[in-house]
């Protein structure tokens, strides 16, 4: 690159800066600066663009640090139609989090500016109230694991049944963790590497909910990298436990193998027993 062309670049985001800034009002151009330093993608929109989508979330009562944290985490949606923004927006008001919460939903994950279907959004957040007693407790679940939104509910069904049924932890406990943004298979190993280590005992049913048990806290368990849970949490190297994971995959996958062997069991002496019926029914 050429000095004239570094300048220019380097000169561009505070020209952009001014621009837009001047163009929305209200926002400080440094604070739009910095976003189109850390995310240039941003540069390719007009100012007319940022105008509209700005309008909009200040409308409907976003403060500007968050319209800013929302674009700047989703740049698409300065291309997107405003009535789908407010039509969006109405949805995630209508799961009565709370305007505060909502809002903090939208800045921390932007893209859920992208649904609209009112009817699943009310499904899903009914099915997690269900099981998790609150609506403030469905907004953290929300926040630590958004792929809920979409998930099929069946194995998010497999989750709350492994966590809070076999594994019996509390739901405060659950909801604070970022546990459903893992998958079933992350979720079991890591329990079950506790669990032989003798670190990890499931409350007995009987136990008073607010008696310590001695065992990791869960987002210790699930929220942690391979080596700081290895390390911090199970009290081994790194190289055992990725010795473990190995050998729990092919447990696991030795367990299908035989469910799966089961199942075509059954259909075979079902079949057999329809050719004895209908050998019977030939007989007579």
């Amino acid at each position: 690159m050429h000095l004239t062309d570094a300048a220019a670049a380097a000169g561009y985001p505070l020209e952009a800066a001014e621009t837009i800034a001047t163009t929305i009002g209200g926002v400080d151009k440094t604070s739009v600066r910095e976003l189109l330093t850390t995310v240039p993608e941003l540069a390719k929109y007009t100012p007319d663009q940022w105008q509209q989508t700005h309008r909009l979330l200040a409308s409907e009562g976003l403060e500007t640090e968050k319209i800013l944290s929302i674009i700047g985490g989703h740049p698409s949606i300065l291309t997107r139609p405003t009535e789908k923004i407010a039509e969006s927006l109405h949805c995630w008001r209508s799961c009565q989090f709370g305007d505060s919460n909502m809002k903090v939903l939208m800045s921390a994950h932007p893209y859920l500016l992208e649904y609209t279907n009112h009817g699943q959004l009310s499904q899903r957040v009914a099915f997690l109230h269900s099981h998790f007693e609150t609506r403030k407790n469905v907004y953290r679940l929300f926040m630590n694991a958004p792929n809920l939104l979409v998930e099929e509910q069946r194995e998010t069904e497999e989750k709350i049944d492994f966590l809070m049924e076999k594994m019996r932890h509390e739901v405060l406990e659950v909801v604070k963790s970022c546990a459903f943004s893992h998958d079933l298979e992350h979720l079991r190993c890591r329990h079950t590497f506790l669990e032989r280590l003798g670190l990890f005992k499931p409350r007995s049913l009987k136990a008073d909910p607010n008696t310590p048990t001695g065992n990791p806290k869960l987002h210790q368990i699930t929220d942690t990298s391979d080596k700081r849970f290895a390390v911090k949490v199970a009290y081994v190297t790194l190289e055992e436990y990725e010795v473990f994971q190995e050998l729990f995959r092919r447990e696991m996958s030795a367990d299908d193998y035989e469910d799966w062997n089961d199942e075509l069991d059954g259909e075979d002496e079902s079949e057999n027993e329809s050719n004895r019926e209908t050998y019977r029914k030939k007989g007579r």
